[in-house]
């Protein structure tokens, strides 16, 4: 019931701040991507349930956390990145396969950072809690957290996998807990409860997500027939030799 509340509430502020703007191709592109039928809304929830209260900042501020979140899955989808033709979150075509890859490029990497940023720089908001609150995105975004990530996912092995669920996933989940115990006037030694209490479950939710899709892997093998393995076994010859 409350996430309901919750993503009812996330639609129609994005709405509201989007219905500002001229409606070209790439607005229309937000408006798909964000509004998606998807059961994951964790992180706005994490800040409107934790800011203890359900007010206009609250929720204006989830609106831009699901902006950069959103972005991270555009950019994920990219023929430069992962190459996808479905978004696994939600099984809607990817953004560039809807539109184009320029409008996917502009979507994911312009448009929900200037939105973002135009949110929570807003003048209506405790000057002391807004410099905490742009600061807490802006490390999840950087080199220390999805952007780190994404350069360590362009040329990973298996020792660089936990510090990519940390940068990432851990910290996607985290910096929510963070900025809805500021809005909700937490005391720091909270905060920090909350944020690294986050951070170990991100690590383990990436871990269970990473062992569904092994699993999902095992289960598509096990349906290969004749012609199908003989291709694999080249394949991962092929890999050997590679190196």
């Amino acid at each position: 019931m409350l996430d309901k509340l919750i993503k009812s509430l996330l639609i129609a502020e994005t709405d509201k701040i989007l219905s500002k703007v001229s409606q070209n191709k790439h607005i229309l592109a937000m408006h798909y991507v964000l509004f998606a039928p998807t059961k994951h809304i964790i992180r706005p929830l994490l800040i409107t349930a934790l800011s203890q209260v359900f007010n206009s900042e609250a929720i204006s501020i989830a609106v831009a956390v699901k902006c950069v979140h959103t972005h991270s899955l555009i950019q994920d989808d990219l023929p430069y990145i992962d190459n996808s033709n479905n978004n696994s979150k939600n099984q809607l075509s990817c953004c560039y396969k809807k539109f184009d890859e320029a409008t996917a490029v502009l979507v994911a990497e312009d448009a929900p950072f200037t939105l973002a940023s135009e949110i929570l720089s807003s003048p209506n908001k405790d000057s002391n809690k807004r410099h905490e609150i742009i600061k807490s995105p802006s490390q999840m975004i950087g080199t220390k957290g999805m952007v780190g990530e994404q350069v360590l996912d362009s040329d990973k092995n298996f020792g660089k996998i936990k510090k990519m669920h940390l940068m990432k996933t851990a910290k996607l989940l985290a910096a929510p807990c963070k900025i809805g115990a500021i809005v909700g006037d937490t005391p720091d030694k909270q905060r920090r409860a909350l944020y690294n209490y986050r951070i170990n479950l991100g690590l383990i939710f990436q871990a269970e997500d990473d062992t569904e899709n092994y699993e999902q892997a095992l289960n598509n093998l096990s349906k290969l027939r004749g012609k199908h393995w003989s291709y694999l076994y080249d394949l991962l010859n092929q890999a050997k030799k590679d190196g």
